[in-house]
């Protein structure tokens, strides 16, 4: 029963509050506070949660608002906290607070009307009788006058009677269970090492395999570029204008060794008919060209 509870108590806190992160499942929780970056709440369940209260920090710490008492959050729902209390709303709560009047570091100056801030909300007297006296308080006044006087006087039974209060021995069992958090969280990301190391191994080689194919590409693009230029209709009729003057400067040139006598009519009439058939065939594909805008190839 104790288990069920305590899942519907970290459903609920999800609920209220869908930022909510997972740091150690089913002992610690952390919320983002919105009106700080990079600040957020902790919240810690005890071993024997619900039936005890959380501990509820603020990362990070040295902070100052009139809820926060050494790093820890004072909500006055805590010191009356049973298993029908609810930890969502609890958490939703002082994250509104927060929102509304956002901690400082307690190294900064005041604000204007910080220090008049409202606390919490003490009980009234009416309802005072119905809340469970405080557990330090308790403690305390079962003590004798000598017994206090020893504390007073004597620092080691002070501290013996300091770390044996409850509230201290849940911030204690709260600091090592964050401590534990910590350290499976360092083992996870140490255990990923190898796996990273790999990847970004094989992310240089990808990179350097692309530098190499686009350096290719480039190349292969550039030829491909001066054939297309090659092969450009004003570079084929700029050739074809060439080759039709070409073929006319030819057979102008075997008619006039012809009139200098230095070919017999045979060849004349055989060079000078292949020389025009060549001009006229190459002056008609010109002309056929311009006029159509063809790309006629020759």
């Amino acid at each position: 029963m104790s288990q069920e509870s305590k899942r519907q108590q970290i459903n609920a806190l999800m609920q209220q509050n869908p930022s909510t992160m997972t740091v150690v499942d089913g002992q610690i929780y952390e919320i983002p506070l919105q009106a700080q970056e990079n600040t957020f709440l902790l919240v810690n369940l005890p071993a024997h949660f619900p039936e005890e209260p959380p501990v509820i920090t603020l990362s990070p710490t040295g902070m100052r608002h009139p809820w926060i008492e050494g790093d820890v959050i004072m909500h006055d729902a805590l010191p009356s906290w049973t298993q029908q209390s609810n930890l969502g709303v609890l958490v939703k709560d002082i994250r509104e607070e927060f929102t509304k009047r956002p901690p400082a570091k307690k190294n900064e100056q005041k604000e204007d009307g910080y220090s008049a801030r409202p606390p919490p909300p003490i009980p009234s007297a009416s309802t005072s009788s119905t809340l469970p006296m405080n557990p330090e308080y308790s403690a305390i006044s079962k003590l004798s006058p000598e017994q206090m006087e020893e504390l007073l006087s004597n620092e080691t039974a002070f501290d013996i009677f300091f770390h044996s209060l409850e509230r201290v021995k849940n911030l204690r069992t709260f600091q090592e269970e964050l401590l534990s958090g910590n350290e499976q969280l360092a083992h996870k990301n140490l255990s990923k090492e190898d796996q990273l190391l790999k990847l970004r191994s094989e992310v240089e080689n990808l990179h350097g395999q692309f530098k190499v194919d686009k350096l290719e590409f480039e190349q292969k693009e550039k030829l491909q570029n001066e054939a297309y230029n090659r092969f450009s209709s004003s570079t084929v009729l700029t050739r074809l204008k060439a080759s039709v003057y070409e073929s006319d400067e030819l057979s102008e040139s075997v008619a006039q060794s012809f009139l200098d006598g230095n070919l017999d009519n045979d060849s004349f009439v055989k060079q000078f008919r292949e020389f025009r058939k060549v001009y006229h065939l190459r002056a008609s594909k010109l002309e056929r060209a311009q006029k159509d805008n063809l790309f006629v190839p020759y």
